[in-house]
């Protein structure tokens, strides 16, 4: 089913001077033109890489989840991991940078299905942290992402993609990114 024994697809991104909370689209799932995977049914996700800088003094949450649902209005996810990036502006504490890699060892299966109700779901995952009916996530509106800086034709959330939220949470300033995610597709 699986063919580990192959090197995992990377998407990567990099921005800065967020001063905002953003959504961006770090693997879009149904994409197989502007992404090197060609299997659009679910997101194994193997690795992810974070990088990060603060500005200045503040709290920033770089959120990483699965988008479940989506339509012209707006969009729920499913969260999976959320790093957390808080700067008191010494400079010789290191609290205003943060990196770090998680390697899912056994992979985390992201597929997206629907209960009896038609309620959708990340089947293999189980997560408190879910953000229903955004207007921020729509699927006519592009995000942000690997295959380019300006919202556009790419990048238009689907279910079963991953996205990525930067949420400004406390304070003022700028944050920079790098995110990378290794995973395959089935």
């Amino acid at each position: 089913m699986y063919n580990f024994t192959t090197p995992p697809f990377v998407a990567a991104m990099d921005f800065e001077a967020i001063a905002a909370s953003t959504f961006y689209s770090l693997i879009d799932l149904s994409d197989t033109t502007n992404f090197r995977h060609k299997e659009t049914s679910a997101i194994i996700l193997k690795a992810l890489t974070l990088h990060a800088e603060k500005a200045a003094d503040g709290d920033f949450d770089i959120w990483v989840g699965v988008v479940t649902e989506v339509d012209a209005e707006n969009g729920s996810v499913e969260w999976i991991h959320k790093f957390h990036l808080s700067a008191s502006g010494n400079p010789t504490d290191k609290t205003d940078r943060f990196a770090q890699k998680i390697n899912f060892e056994s992979s985390l299966d992201l597929i997206v299905n629907a209960d009896t109700a038609g309620s959708e779901f990340l089947e293999y995952v189980k997560s408190n942290g879910k953000l229903s009916g955004n207007a921020g996530l729509q699927n006519d509106t592009g995000l942000a992402g690997p295959c380019g800086a300006a919202a556009g034709a790419t990048g238009k959330p689907g279910a079963g993609d991953l996205i990525v939220y930067v949420e400004e949470v406390a304070d003022v300033g700028t944050i920079d990114f790098f995110i990378e995610a290794e995973y395959y597709t089935r």
